[in-house]
């Protein structure tokens, strides 16, 4: 986005969107402009903003004497500017007992949001605003790469604290640093994933969906509620396996398993408007989306299906289980109990 005078008056009169302000901070932060090149200080003298809070000409003069060193750190303008307008009197006095001010590194593609008064200090919120990826590092030296239009948040400290917790909207990939005293979990709206050491990706997509990868190591995917009349969600993967889950009806809508099994190598599930399809997975696996699917109780000897595949097509319909089970049971002469839940 062009950074125009027309845009600076907006930022400073609050009236700048979202994206409009994430541009003039990503570009303060970069030295990509300078203040004085749209508004000279006779013009910033004159410059009225819709601010009225008390001693704001008191604040204004003082603020101008201490950046009058505007040569060292020209940028300086627009973030008192900024300060006035949007925090008022109480984070200047703050402010003014500092010696010199810190700036916060940002990004083209992404800024750090300070937490706001009701959040706790102790939280490093990221918002990808941008196009590209951005990578972030974590104090246990673990990475995320945070996807455009994604955002995290976690602790900046996590010697004190017992397990390491990220919230997450969007998606991120993470490259988790081992440490099996303190587990590494990653919230979403409804699902927690779990790791000690592993690289894995999540992706809170905005159609209800959540996708999930494996890539090294190994993850646990739990579901934050119990929903009426299922099975709560534990899952558990090896590298390059994948699930995708309808967050509001929490059913596994997709799956992908790696196996032993000689005629192929990996295992899928697909649940589409019309089908359900079964491709070479564990049965095991195939037992566990019908029973947390249809919220039933299986129960069965495990030795029977031990080391056994299943593959199958059926429509995709409100007691397609009833079938699913009939074929299981006859294929690989077991039995299955079923209880509703």
């Amino acid at each position: 986005m062009k950074i125009t005078k027309t845009l600076i008056d907006k930022y400073l009169s609050g009236k700048a969107s979202t994206e409009e302000i994430a541009a003039v901070e990503n570009a303060l932060a970069n030295n990509e402009f300078y203040w004085e090149d749209f508004m000279p200080e006779t013009e910033w003298q004159a410059y009225e903003m819709d601010s009225d809070f008390k001693n704001q000409k008191e604040i204004k003069a003082r603020i101008f004497k201490q950046i009058g060193q505007k040569n060292k750190d020209r940028f300086s303008w627009l973030k008192y500017a900024a300060i006035i307008f949007f925090i008022g009197i109480g984070a200047w006095l703050g402010l003014n007992q500092i010696d010199s001010p810190k700036y916060n590194t940002a990004y083209r593609s992404a800024k750090k949001v300070q937490p706001t008064p009701q959040e706790q200090t102790s939280n490093l919120y990221y918002i990808n605003s941008g196009n590209t990826i951005q990578q972030i590092a974590v104090p246990d030296g673990s990475t995320i790469d945070l996807y455009p239009n994604s955002e995290v948040k976690f602790s900046s400290d996590f010697t004190t604290i017992s397990a390491r917790e990220i919230q997450l909207k969007g998606k991120a990939k993470f490259t988790v640093a081992k440490d099996k005293t303190k587990p590494f979990r990653v919230h979403t709206a409804d699902l927690t994933t779990t790791a000690l050491g592993t690289v894995f990706s999540v992706e809170e997509g905005g159609s209800a969906i959540t996708k999930i990868k494996l890539y090294e190591g190994r993850i646990e995917v739990k579901s934050n509620q119990r929903p009426e009349n299922k099975q709560t969600l534990n899952l558990q993967f090896q590298p390059n396996e994948e699930i995708s889950i309808d967050r509001k009806l929490q059913q596994i809508i997709a799956e992908t398993r790696v196996n032993t099994s000689q005629s192929s190598k990996r295992g899928s599930y697909l649940k589409t408007s019309g089908q359900l399809i079964f491709k070479n997975l564990p049965l095991q696996d195939v037992l566990h989306i019908i029973s947390h699917n249809y919220g039933l109780k299986l129960s069965f000897e495990p030795k029977d299906i031990q080391d056994k595949y299943y593959s199958g097509t059926y429509k995709n319909t409100a007691l397609a289980y009833v079938n699913m089970l009939a074929d299981i049971q006859a294929l690989h002469k077991i039995t299955i109990h079923v209880q509703t839940e």
